[in-house]
């Protein structure tokens, strides 16, 4: 997963989840919020037309939609909570 996020254009020249996220968001991959991850999502069915930097009604859509669904991954923390390896048990997390 990591060789392919790091490498698949995600817009026009833009190569990787990095390059993305310092373009469309002025900050590194590793500091995207849930809601930045869901909206470059949203936009990788084809990321030469649709933008994250600036998305239209449909990508914001399809971005609330992924967000929703992405409360059913056990092991994505919520909003505001950071992963931690050591909370993670069976592949759910807990907050401490």
């Amino acid at each position: 997963m990591e060789v392919y996020l790091n490498s698949i254009e995600m817009g026009n020249g833009i190569y990787g989840a990095d390059a993305c996220a310092e373009y469309h968001f002025g900050k590194k991959a590793i500091e995207l919020t849930r809601a930045d991850c869901a909206l470059i999502a949203a936009t990788l069915p084809n990321p030469r037309v649709f933008s994250s930097k600036i998305p239209s009604a449909y990508i914001q859509k399809r971005q609330r939609q992924i967000l929703k669904n992405m409360r059913y991954i056990p092991s994505f923390p919520k909003a505001g909570e950071d992963y931690d390896p050591n909370t993670a048990v069976g592949g759910i997390y807990h907050h401490r």
